[in-house]
């Protein structure tokens, strides 16, 4: 974990940092969620304050469930043969939640071609990358919102306002499930509660993160419900969903948005599972955990990483191939967890 007093000497490194250099790309890991989108936007607004350039480039683009977070569409899908050049002449790249560099995807490649400079911040394990400049970690932390919150406040707390509040507010609410999920702490409420003081609008951003689902959704949901199956002891639960029952059901890949979670409050699951075959062939495995079994060492066995309680994997393996050699991992972890080996 980072100290206080070491995250500050980094916060004010990266603020010099910041003055010499006129101009950015910021960037977040492929299939953005509310925390990577968040932080980004949050931290594009205090650039520009700054009087920088700046620009938002995602290797995906916003869910059609976040376009909420940014109604100016200010983050844009990277597209090599538009921004490839713009990238290769700007003084810093910033890449926040990633988790991996490789995460980030031809952005990063043409980053790292270019020779420019990269800065990670970020609240997963550290990569202790070679090609960063700079990496700023807190593990312990809910969500990057929050460091960014703490970057703000302890580097340019005068350029707070209720945009910049809102976009953090909402990073560090999706990544914490509203301030549900076990990486929600008092410092995490204490954080909101300054928030909360630039007058936003709590309630709109709980029902933009949490508070719709889609007709096609719930009818995705009726045919996952009917095929989830639970290791014998009944601690984990697993779920597929194939490209078949996505068109079926008229549903889409954000459709399969907190399923898992939901699988993981079933009475007496420890993890839940979902194998999701994407559009490709290859597979989407999510784990989520209740918090005694960790399952970001089976993640990463299997190319993948994560936290230690939320973790995923993108597999080139087809899903039917690599979901049984998976469940049998997660059954010897938990086993293992439980001291029944």
């Amino acid at each position: 974990m980072v100290n206080d007093v070491n995250l500050n000497r980094q916060w004010k490194e990266l603020e010099q940092r910041i003055q010499f250099a006129s101009s950015f790309v910021i960037t977040t890991h492929q299939n953005p969620d509310a925390d990577g989108l968040g932080s980004e936007l949050a931290l594009y607004h205090i650039l520009r304050k700054l009087g920088k350039e700046v620009f938002i480039f995602n290797i995906s683009p916003t869910p059609e469930s976040l376009k909420f977070i940014d109604p100016n569409q200010i983050c844009q899908r990277y597209v090599p043969s538009l921004h490839q050049d713009l990238l290769s002449k700007v003084d810093m790249l910033f890449v926040l939640d990633a988790g991996s560099f490789l995460r980030v995807g031809q952005l990063g490649h043409d980053a790292v071609d270019a020779k420019r400079p990269i800065v990670a911040i970020d609240h997963h394990p550290k990569e202790n990358n070679p090609l960063y400049l700079q990496e700023i970690v807190n593990d312990k932390d809910c969500s990057v919102g929050k460091l960014i919150y703490e970057f703000i406040e302890h580097c340019y707390p005068q350029h707070m306002d209720q945009q910049i509040a809102t976009a953090l507010y909402t990073a560090i609410a999706g990544d914490t499930g509203n301030f549900r999920f076990g990486n929600t702490t008092q410092h995490s409420h204490r954080v909101a509660s300054e928030l909360m003081k630039y007058d936003i609008n709590v309630y709109g951003t709980y029902i933009n993160l949490f508070g719709n689902i889609s007709r096609s959704g719930i009818n995705l949901f009726s045919s996952i419900m009917k095929n989830i199956q639970f290791s014998d002891d009944g601690r984990i639960v697993w779920f597929l969903i194939t490209r078949k029952m996505l068109s079926d059901n008229n549903a889409g890949d954000m459709d399969t948005d907190g399923i898992t979670d939901f699988m993981r409050m079933i009475d007496g699951v420890e993890v839940a599972i979902m194998f999701k075959e994407r559009l490709d062939g290859s597979t989407r495995i999510n784990f989520r955990s209740k918090g005694t079994v960790a399952t970001n060492a089976i993640a990463r066995s299997f190319g993948g990483g994560g936290h230690k309680h939320a973790s995923g994997v993108v597999s080139e393996r087809s899903m039917n191939d690599v979901y049984p050699e998976v469940v049998n991992a997660m059954l010897k972890q938990v086993k293992e967890t439980y001291n029944e080996n």
